[in-house]
């Protein structure tokens, strides 16, 4: 019995993985341990074939999944060919309507802040953190963001957030600034949708980096039993945490990566629960478009 191997490098790896009989998650551990760390997220694009590895520290982690996987030398390095030319061209994006549900909505909160979906990842969001805090009775009580972002272009003056409540009694609140101003706020009322505008405390020309931070109260009473942060062009890092009141831990917490709405969400082995602090953290490092999520059960 002859079994041929796929000529491109997305389905080469692919089928490797599948003979191999290994999990992503047990393969990116073992990346770890040879000290050629690649997230679960990252491997699942390299074999989709909608991402593939081009940086040094990429290129030596395909040649141990090489070793890994059961392969001769260059079976995977050999299908790479050469490096892509850096640019923004080379920049993948990812447009909103593929990692929204109901994206109709989010254009609609938007409209209202004179802007369209496409300005969401304007300036470019290199890292994010993201901190949900959930109340003794069980509800999401606020959130803080922090940001470092690039500009893309001269007169770079604000950038736009939107968040989906599970209810609108009331417009949420900002608590704090930093870097930044709150300008505006609008909300697609029927879907609870909110859009923020926020004014950059200097304007940027393009390249300009900058570190944006604030923090948000919802309105009482939402009852949601997830949290998550969309991307929509590779970045440095992500990080998603919750921290449950002490009176109110859940009993299961999961992490969870989804590339596009119409991909089932898949679990992710990138997280922790720290149940002394009450806290459930999401970490992912070169995190590639799509979205990323927590969520919990309380039985």
């Amino acid at each position: 019995m002859t079994s041929t191997v796929p000529a491109e490098f997305g389905p080469a790896l692919r089928t490797a993985i599948e003979r191999s009989g290994l999990s992503l998650n047990e393969i990116s551990r073992r990346l770890r341990a040879r000290e050629t760390p690649v997230s679960i997220s990252a491997l699942s694009y390299w074999q989709n074939g909608e991402n593939r590895p081009e940086r040094a520290s990429s290129l030596a982690a395909v040649t141990a999944l090489e070793t890994i996987l059961g392969q001769r030398p260059e079976t995977l390095t050999g299908l790479l060919g050469p490096r892509r030319p850096r640019g923004r061209s080379n920049h993948r994006m990812v447009a909103y309507d593929q990692v929204w549900r109901r994206p109709e909505t989010i254009a609609r909160a938007l409209a209202k802040v004179d802007a369209t979906p496409e300005e969401l990842d304007t300036p470019h969001r290199l890292s994010q953190y993201v901190s949900f805090r959930v109340d003794e009775s069980g509800h999401e009580e606020s959130m803080r963001v922090r940001r470092l972002v690039r500009a893309d272009h001269d007169g770079t003056s604000r950038f736009l957030f939107v968040i989906r409540c599970s209810s609108l009694t009331r417009e949420p609140v900002v608590l704090f600034t930093e870097g930044c101003s709150p300008a505006r706020f609008r909300a697609d009322v029927p879907s609870s949708t909110c859009a923020f505008e926020f004014a950059l405390d200097r304007t940027l020309a393009a390249g300009e980096l900058a570190v944006v931070e604030f923090g948000v109260r919802f309105p009482p009473g939402q009852n949601g039993e997830h949290a998550q942060m969309a991307i929509y062009r590779p970045a440095r890092d992500m990080v998603l945490q919750i921290s449950f009141d002490p009176a109110c831990l859940p009993r299961h917490c999961t992490a969870f990566f989804q590339p596009r709405t119409a991909s089932p969400p898949e679990e992710r082995g990138e997280a922790s629960f720290d149940r002394e602090t009450g806290t459930f953290q999401f970490i992912t490092l070169d995190p590639l478009p799509g979205q990323y999520g927590i969520r919990w059960s309380w039985t």
